[in-house]
């Protein structure tokens, strides 16, 4: 099964991208990589998929071209930075994964 997996190099896309491979599920990840100074997960397991740069607020129908499931991971995980910016952070954690899943639904319906 091809699998898009939002947040795909955070703390818990990193753990979980080597096991949908290990069971034999091809991924593609889409994430902003706004922490691409860091390193999550075992050696060589962040990056080990093509991956979308793309924010999750900017996603498109083609993002989910081919997938047959979504595994939304993207948002903003810690309290200091949602404290920053509460807006932001909203708009990230609610709106777009809101927007994320009628976009899913729709691209479903489209047989894509």
């Amino acid at each position: 099964m091809r699998v898009l997996v939002t947040g795909n190099l955070g703390y818990i896309g990193a753990i979980l991208v080597p096991m949908l491979q290990a069971r034999g599920h091809e991924v593609v990840g889409l994430d902003s990589d706004l922490y691409r100074r860091c390193t999550f997960g075992p050696e060589g397991s962040v990056g080990s998929v093509p991956t979308i740069c793309r924010d999750i607020r900017d996603v498109t129908m083609s993002d989910l071209s081919g997938c047959e499931a979504v595994l939304h991971l993207a948002a903003l995980s810690n309290d200091p930075l949602g404290n920053f910016r509460p807006d932001i952070t909203f708009e990230i954690n609610h709106h777009a994964s809101v927007r994320l899943a009628a976009i899913a639904r729709d691209a479903g319906q489209a047989d894509l």
